[in-house]
């Protein structure tokens, strides 16, 4: 193959990757009083646990991700809170389209347990309650 194909076809390689990759960070917020007790949360992805964490009122945890396209993922957590317990997938390949719609990657993924329920926004802003307790 001649040097006047190959380089092209790097270029266009390339851009093909960058653009089925895309970085992706979860925040998980405690907007919950510390009484009854502190949050409590445990995220699991694939089977691979991230430990327990326990998190006072304003405190967060993150992680970063980086999304393939065409690879199938889910990441999902445990929150508990006094005698409430709720668990939801926090990111998926399936849910990303949605969750990450309106931004430009790299995208944030704000997840906030209040006593009420769960908040998402991508701005740490604007907010829309996704779940109940």
């Amino acid at each position: 193959m001649s040097r006047v194909f190959l380089i092209p076809l790097v270029i266009v390689l390339f851009h093909l990757v960058c653009a089925t990759s895309s970085e992706i960070a979860v925040h998980i917020i405690s907007g919950v009083p510390d009484n009854p007790t502190k949050l409590r949360v445990n995220c699991t992805y694939d089977g691979a646990d991230f430990q327990e964490r326990t998190l006072n009122n304003g405190q967060e945890f993150s992680w970063g991700h980086s999304d393939i396209l065409f690879i199938d993922y889910m990441f999902v957590c445990k929150f508990d809170w006094g005698t409430k317990t709720r668990t939801f997938p926090v990111l998926s390949m399936r849910t990303r389209p949605i969750l990450c719609a309106h931004t430009i990657y790299p995208c944030d993924c704000y997840w906030d347990a209040r006593a009420d329920g769960f908040y998402f926004s991508n701005d740490k802003k604007s907010w829309k309650k996704m779940y109940e307790w």
